[in-house]
């Protein structure tokens, strides 16, 4: 049940009956303390009261002429009419004859202020204090007089404490929900900023790269702020890194499709009409050396076009890679570039042990230290270059090093080349790190992890 409500509703919950704990817990600590304070107040008039009239007892055992006129009725004998301002007690006297000759309460005293309710009055739980009135048996000479009867009367004792306590009751009371209107503004007003954040999240959802939050004044949440525009820059930035790939890698094979179709049009066409003409030659000869030389022609012109096929078969897919292997295809690559490239010394750490990896890891392996050896003859200007290719049991590790004139990495390159390695690398879920600057040569390192982790990439 509480994991459906929000973390808001949550909140102003457990803190109001965080409250409602705290405001119970005074009601029982003033129910208490008004409880005792009844008792101490009702037992310490009682204790005064019994004092004063064991004096009077003891000032007439020593007096008898107040007897006779005590019987006529004339005389009050303990004079409790002078007793009426003890309020939380009545005190009365009873003669012989259980007749009420005397009391404090001749006139009734009201008592001043707002009725206690009952639910009070039962709270203070102050009923075996009513119900147990004392009594004192008056004797003298022994000859009973009569009885003295002590009754507690608290009532006025409650009505002042119901006063205070209800004044403070409200005061409370208002102090609670003054706070917990103001828990319940701050709590709303701190999370108003989610439900921008849940927009924001939203629009990135439908594709609105382009979203953005404000500022937020709270620390935490300025920090969320930050870091989702960040996100959205970042991925803002990497769909369109993609559909610029996308339109590059569409152009460049459309590029390729050209050449390819231009290869075939211009050497394979030509090469074929030569033979057709050779062909055409020999059929009409009526000698034997022209034939001769028609199919020696027809020969030659066989072979250009196997070597032409085998080079466009090469730009399509490095067949070397099925014949050697990736160690012997990669040094073939550098060595055949390096002819190209006399004046740049290579230093070559290729690994003559490399595994049978996956087909498209090792074409990609074989087509970034292709790129790379491009760009550098094209335009690092560098002297020298260190490749590396080793394996691990965490994998194949490549690395292409130049002292060239380098670039800057913060600069976007508008070439496919870099951008669509790092596409390709990423795409068999590799790492692919280029450290450049201007002057200072380039760096690039590529890890592919084991082996059951490109066949999950290619899977």
């Amino acid at each position: 049940m509480m994991k459906s409500l929000s973390l808001q509703f949550k909140l102003n919950l457990i803190i109001t009956l965080l409250l409602l704990g705290l405001l119970l817990t005074w009601a029982v600590s003033v129910v208490k303390n008004a409880r005792e304070d009844v008792l101490a107040e009702v037992d310490s008039s009682t204790n005064l009261v019994i004092h004063l009239l064991d004096a009077e007892i003891a000032h007439y055992m020593t007096d008898f002429g107040w007897l006779n006129h005590s019987e006529n009725g004339q005389t009050n004998l303990f004079r409790l009419d002078e007793l009426t301002n003890i309020r939380h007690l009545k005190v009365d006297f009873f003669d012989m004859n259980g007749r009420l000759r005397e009391s404090n309460r001749s006139t009734r005293l009201v008592p001043t202020g707002e009725e206690p309710p009952a639910w009070f009055v039962r709270l203070l739980d102050i009923s075996s204090v009513l119900n147990e009135p004392k009594r004192k048996n008056i004797i003298l000479n022994g000859r009973f007089i009569g009885e003295l009867v002590i009754t507690p009367d608290p009532s006025f004792e409650l009505r002042e404490i119901w006063d205070d306590t209800s004044g403070l009751l409200a005061i409370v009371g208002l102090f609670g929900l003054s706070v917990l209107l103001f828990v319940y503004w701050t709590v709303r007003a701190t999370f108003k900023p989610v439900k921008q954040i849940i927009h924001g999240l939203n629009q990135i959802e439908r594709g609105e790269y382009q979203s953005r939050l404000p500022g937020f004044e709270q620390i935490e949440l300025s920090e969320i702020s930050d870091k989702f525009n960040s996100m959205a820059s970042t991925l803002e930035q990497s769909i369109r890194n993609n559909h610029r790939l996308t339109q590059q890698i569409i152009h460049l094979q459309e590029e390729e499709r050209k050449k390819l179709a231009r290869d075939l049009h211009d050497e394979i066409g030509q090469y074929l009409t030569a033979v057709h003409v050779d062909a055409s030659a020999l059929v009409a000869a009526k000698k034997l050396s022209v034939a001769r030389e028609s199919a020696q022609a027809i020969a030659q012109i066989t072979r250009q076009m196997m070597v032409t096929i085998q080079d466009i078969l090469a730009r399509l897919r490095p067949r070397v890679l099925d014949e050697l292997g990736l160690s012997l295809a990669l040094a073939e690559l550098i060595h055949h570039w390096h002819d190209r490239n006399r004046g740049i010394m290579v230093v070559n750490a290729i690994s003559n042990h490399l595994s049978q990896h996956d087909e498209s890891v090792s074409v990609t392996i074989y087509r970034i230290l292709q790129e790379c050896l491009t760009n550098i003859s094209k335009h690092a200007a560098a002297t020298r270059v260190t490749i590396e290719v080793t394996e691990s049991e965490q994998g194949l590790y490549l690395l292409v090093e130049d002292d060239g004139r380098g670039f800057d990495t913060s600069v976007q390159s508008r070439g496919y080349g870099l951008a669509g390695m790092q596409e390709r690398v990423e795409g068999l879920m590799g790492s692919m790190n280029i450290t450049s600057a201007p002057g200072q040569g380039t760096r690039i390192e590529v890890r592919f992890h084991t082996t059951e982790g490109f066949q999950e990439a290619v899977t």
